[in-house]
């Protein structure tokens, strides 16, 4: 079963940003980082001013509201716009 939330988050450098998450069976499989204009898929293990492109925890109950919770279809477009500008780097 697979499970998509997005939460705020703040970098290794302070800055703000947002994380979308993908687990499969309660293990993350696919992250994306967005922070400005930046976007950041977890096919890069890091970022030097991010940090972790991945969580390594898995799923726990009550780890995420209701309300963090995204639909695959918002994953996958933010997981897109972080493919395309990767392509672009």
């Amino acid at each position: 079963m697979s499970d998509y939330f997005c939460l705020d988050i703040e970098t290794m450098d302070y800055r703000n940003g947002v994380a979308y998450y993908e687990f499969i069976d309660g293990t993350p499989t696919r992250q994306v980082t967005n922070v400005d204009d930046l976007w950041l898929s977890s096919r890069r293990d890091h970022h030097p001013a991010v940090g972790p492109l991945l969580t390594d925890q898995l799923l726990q109950p009550g780890e995420f509201d209701e309300d963090d919770r995204i639909t695959a279809n918002e994953f996958e477009e933010a997981w897109r716009r972080a493919i395309e500008q990767e392509g672009e780097v």
